[in-house]
């Protein structure tokens, strides 16, 4: 990475004081853990982990402007017991956020871009970021497995870290926790055998990525929810995402409504007896026959040529999202290889647009194979 790439983020960048020191050059990994009325859990959280020399602890202790007088005096406690010694995680650090407006994602964009606040251009290949949650459980080896995943994707941007709940509380908690589970599984698993460079999970308290693919993505997205998907899914469109080989975390099963979605909101779902929406294999294997023409001889160079040659309701979908309009422009800079055509067609229908596309087929066009769209040219 380029010193003046780096300096270009940072100059966009709000850094809060790290205590007890600034954070010095030279950590090769980082675990960024927001921390919001999390008393209860973080010493477990904490007592997990066991960085090396080279590995580091950033806790971001943070709540909302309007949060209530008894989550600010847990923020305030916590950063109480950090000064004092309480915890004997090695190389742990903090930083005090409090009044936020952006929520989990901006506590992990303030604690990521401290880290890269410390790095030199040069190493920022090097550095890697791993985002864990306060009330996440890691296996004792969380610093070497990671490194070592990232060691042996040298071409990896980002990682997918493999993830198991903790058990749930009650029987009814443990049943929602894996059926949320599978449901996830299933989802990434079908992406997968579909072709989408998107076949990944994206949880918050389970990626890593390298500090230059962090810049190069814009850096975490500030949003109370989904910011790990946003994320990842702009790591995926500047690199590629990699999943891990085995479980490295454990995340809370609670049911929560702190969040807009996610596992909280979805458990809490679940034990009030709504499953969520499941979308059918049919739509499933309309995304396959739609990437596997993308990835054909021919099917990129022209937009309306791409849109005769594909089923009814996936062109239809395409043209609303303004694919005819967007295409003849996409192509005027990008190389004129397949391979390069592939990957800037997987860069405008990325995560987002894959589920919204899933959905609508499910709802218009999953039980039947509509014909080509157009008409075939002579």
């Amino acid at each position: 990475m380029k010193e003046r790439e780096l300096q270009k983020y940072l100059r966009k960048c709000r850094l809060l004081p790290v205590e007890p020191g600034p954070v010095v050059a030279g950590f090769r990994c980082a675990a960024v853990i927001p921390a919001c009325d999390e008393l209860e859990e973080i010493g477990n959280t904490l007592a997990s982990l066991a960085p090396g020399a080279d590995d580091m602890v950033l806790l971001v202790v943070n709540h909302p402007a309007d949060a209530p007088s008894r989550v600010k005096a847990a923020s305030g406690e916590l950063l109480r017991l950090l000064a004092s010694g309480a915890f004997s995680c090695r190389n742990l650090f903090w930083i005090d956020a409090p009044d936020l407006t952006g929520g989990v994602g901006e506590a992990r964009k303030l604690g990521m871009d401290a880290v890269i606040a410390s790095c030199h251009a040069e190493q920022a290949e090097r550095v890697i970021l791993a985002s864990l949650d306060a009330d996440t459980v890691a296996e004792p080896d969380y610093f070497d497995a990671v490194r070592g995943c990232f060691e042996r994707n040298p071409a990896a941007s980002a990682l997918s870290i493999p993830f198991s709940h903790r058990p749930g509380a009650t029987p009814e908690e443990e049943r929602a926790i894996r059926s949320y589970e599978a449901y996830l599984e299933r989802y990434v698993d079908r992406l997968r055998r579909a072709g989408s460079p998107y076949a990944f999970l994206t949880v918050g308290s389970a990626f890593a990525v390298r500090a230059a693919a962090y810049v190069r993505a814009g850096g975490m997205r500030v949003r109370k929810g989904g910011e790990d998907f946003y994320f990842l899914q702009a790591a995926a469109k500047t690199g590629r995402v990699v999943t891990g080989d085995r479980v490295l975390v454990h995340p809370s099963p609670r049911p929560s409504d702190r969040v807009p979605f996610g596992t909280g909101p979805a458990v809490r779902k679940l034990m009030a007896g709504e499953a969520p929406a499941e979308i059918s294999d049919a739509a499933f294997a309309f995304l396959g026959r739609l990437l596997a023409r993308a990835a054909g001889p021919g099917g990129l160079e022209e937009a309306e040529l791409f849109l005769d040659q594909i089923d009814s309701c996936s062109a239809d979908f395409l043209r609303q999202e303004g694919f005819l309009l967007i295409w003849p422009k996409v192509l005027a800079n990008t190389p004129d290889r397949r391979d390069a055509r592939l990957a800037a067609f997987h860069g405008w229908f990325d995560g987002l647009k894959t589920l919204r596309y899933l959905h609508r087929i499910d709802r218009f066009c999953g039980n039947g194979i509509p014909s080509v769209a157009g008409k075939k040219r002579i």
